[in-house]
């Protein structure tokens, strides 16, 4: 049988706090399991979009890369009839797990409030399409009445609760973050892993087979170095790029563009992506999201309006959803559709770490946080995050949560 093990840890970074002390972006997370008698009052889910196209275009990455990549049936970006399917699986597993069709009212001879009366609020990212269509799927999971949707901004316009970096913020912090992106070179100059060692090898024999000896073709296990993009200083180098790769290659599987592809001259190594080489080059993609996604001040920037947001929710205070939308206090259930690098800002500021061995990236499609506030029947309130995921097979296959194998689990408080 599948054993999908999870390995989890919750680290309160530069501290050796007790589980129950409060972590330094203010919220007190409990380790255990609920007691048979505590009650679920809130809930706020942070979810990533569904299976979507390579943000390049195949003549892009073709240029990049040297060999000729798969089309696929929808523009660069954009979620697929796949992805939209899959999430809607997911999603209404989610909404079963949490009983918002409110079909079981009574928990442990105690009255437990209908999560979703008042009916949930579901807000997307409006910089791209594909959040604001996963968005509109979450809310038919989340809601009863077809006339509730999801809500965000103007498609296209900048939402600070996903990207609270202003541009005024990376001026007067340039000097920090460009200090905290040597310091990631430097990290990786050092300390690369034996798995990501191994990641590029199979990357640049796979793609580029000749890119490290005669520099035809990119070489990925060359240094890392720094560059600029969009006013700010970045990672640049055959890592950055092989660790984007990784990501595509998983996004042709799990779409089944393996299965589907036509043959063309210089694309039949698409028809050797299998989980095996995933598991392989992912950890490329893992390492390099925590080189550039879970550190230094650019990311807490970038997660504080949206924790902020989590936070007061939680405790019952009102909120407003990005400076347009006041939401009641009696709302319980508040989801918002955003990016890997919204699960990864979050994850760094709260000190979460997760791997899955059913699922080689720790932030696919789909993927979804939830932060859960909990009641004993003497009052006493406990937080939790808790963390829904597909396995690969399910992904690629269109299923959804697989429960009985780590499909919902509880972040766990340990060290790294």
């Amino acid at each position: 049988m599948r054993r999908a093990l999870l390995l989890a840890s919750l680290i309160v970074l530069g501290s050796s706090l007790a589980p129950c002390e409060a972590s330094p972006a203010g919220l007190s997370l409990t380790p255990s399991s609920p007691g048979a008698q505590d009650r679920l009052d809130r809930v706020v889910l942070v979810a990533r979009h569904g299976i979507r196209s390579p943000t390049h275009d195949p003549a892009t990455l073709a240029r990049e890369t040297g060999v000729i990549w798969p089309e696929w049936p929808v523009a660069a970006g954009q979620l697929t009839d796949h992805g939209r399917a899959t999430l809607r699986v997911m999603m209404k597993d989610i909404a079963r797990f949490y009983d918002l069709a409110c079909k079981t009212i009574r928990h442990s001879a105690q009255e437990r409030p209908c999560l979703s009366r008042p009916a949930p609020v579901i807000w997307a990212d409006s910089a791209d399409e594909r959040t604001m269509q996963s968005g509109e799927i979450m809310a038919a999971a989340f809601t009863r009445n077809d006339a509730i949707g999801a809500q965000g901004l103007s498609l296209g316009k900048r939402d600070p609760l996903f990207d609270g970096a202003s541009p005024g913020f990376i001026t007067q912090n340039y000097g920090a973050i460009h200090q905290d992106v040597e310091g990631a070179r430097e990290e990786d100059r050092n300390h690369r892993s034996a798995a990501v060692s191994e990641g590029l090898a199979s990357l640049q024999a796979l793609l580029a087979p000749r890119g490290c000896a005669d520099k035809t073709e990119p070489c990925f296990a060359e240094a890392l170095t720094t560059g600029q993009k969009k006013g700010r200083p970045v990672l640049e180098g055959g890592g950055v790029l092989a660790a984007s790769l990784a990501e595509n290659l998983l996004l042709i599987y799990v779409e089944g563009l393996d299965r589907s592809h036509r043959e063309q001259t210089g694309s039949d190594w698409v028809k050797r992506i299998d989980p095996r080489l995933l598991s392989r080059v992912l950890p490329v993609h893992e390492a390099m999201a925590r080189l550039t996604r879970r550190r230094g001040v650019l990311v807490q920037e970038k997660a504080h309006l949206l924790a902020e947001v989590i936070e007061r929710f939680l405790s019952g205070k009102a909120v407003r959803l990005s400076d347009t939308m006041p939401l009641g206090r009696t709302t319980r259930f508040l989801a918002f559709a955003g990016h890997d690098t919204t699960l990864d800002a979050l994850a760094a500021r709260y000190g979460l770490d997760w791997h899955f061995s059913d699922q080689p990236d720790g932030t696919a499609p789909d993927t979804t946080m939830a932060f859960e506030r909990w009641l004993s029947p003497s009052g006493v309130v406990s937080y939790r995050v808790r963390l829904f995921h597909q396995s690969l097979v399910a992904l690629r296959e269109g299923r959804g949560l697989d429960l009985r194998h780590g499909g919902a689990v509880l972040l766990a408080p340990g060290r790294r």
